[in-house]
């Protein structure tokens, strides 16, 4: 992708989440922690917020990674998505990290690793709970999964070069995402890792075979309606290979226009209902 075709490609996107997103406002039953850093160096991309249910001081943790192709999207996106899984029953912390082409890889993973340091370092302060998740669509559940990957799997974590990243989520949501790396589109390939050394190759189009039976239990799910979903089924494959506890969906049967990304239109009746689950299958491992 040259950056003329990013240029156009994010303001089509942002023209169709202003649409999706249009009426919608924010619940008076939340409190929100606006632009907190999470690292010290003062960028808009390390930024986070956070919010939780005023009334309830024990809810779980749910941290969300952001989709849009590794160069697209940011918190503001997210925020109505964020704000209903925080009305479902957790603490949200929805986060902004680097994007390309103004940052290459491994710059994303980086940044989630910061967050998550950053999260276990606050964690009394944010809630009574002691468990927290992880959740991702598209784009950001790659980086969800390979997160877990790389805290799961000393060896991967080494060889990648990224320290520091070793503690799990109890469980994981990964919505409409690309998984077998190798199948990925080369335009999206070479625009996300163009500057990748050779080994940081491999491990990228090698993730899943690094996976490793240390993985969280998974809510997966796709929609019908998704040409992109035919790369989860690599991520079923595997996760079945391992014994890893996982729930697989798919929605939108009927409806066309569920497809991509679905849940995060909270006017769409299989969007909540997914949130939902996913809200109900995090409760069972925050006993």
């Amino acid at each position: 992708m040259t950056l003329e075709e990013i240029i156009r490609t994010r303001k089509a996107w942002s023209e169709g989440d202003n649409k999706r997103d249009a009426g919608l406002t924010e619940p008076s039953e939340i409190e929100s922690f606006r632009n907190i850093p999470y690292l010290a160096d003062r960028l808009t991309e390390h930024l986070l917020d956070v919010y939780r249910p005023k009334t309830r001081k024990n809810c779980p943790v749910l941290l969300s990674i952001h989709g849009g192709g590794w160069f697209y999207g940011d918190k503001e996106r997210y925020r109505f998505y964020c704000m209903y899984m925080a009305k479902l029953g957790f603490v949200v912390i929805n986060c902004n990290y680097r994007l390309v082409p103004e940052y290459l890889y491994p710059a994303a993973l980086e940044d989630v690793c910061a967050v998550v340091r950053w999260l276990r370092e606050n964690m009394e302060r944010l809630t009574e709970n002691a468990h927290w998740f992880m959740t991702g669509d598209s784009a950001g559940a790659q980086l969800v999964t390979q997160y877990c990957i790389l805290a799961a799997n000393t060896s991967y974590r080494e060889r990648l070069g990224i320290a520091g990243s070793e503690q799990l989520p109890d469980a994981v949501a990964l919505n409409c995402g690309i998984y077998d790396m190798k199948n990925l589109h080369e335009s999206f390939k070479d625009c996300y890792i163009q500057t990748a050394n050779p080994e940081q190759l491999a491990l990228f189009d090698h993730m899943l075979d690094n996976m490793t039976a240390d993985f969280p239990p998974t809510y997966l799910m796709t929609s019908v309606n998704d040409g992109m979903n035919i790369h989860t089924l690599p991520m079923k494959q595997r996760l079945k290979e391992l014994g890893v506890p996982f729930v697989y969906r798919e929605f939108g049967e009927g409806v066309p226009e569920d497809s991509h990304v679905f849940h995060l239109n909270l006017y769409s009746e299989n969007g909540r209902k997914c949130n939902g689950e996913e809200a109900a299958f995090f409760q069972k491992y925050a006993r």
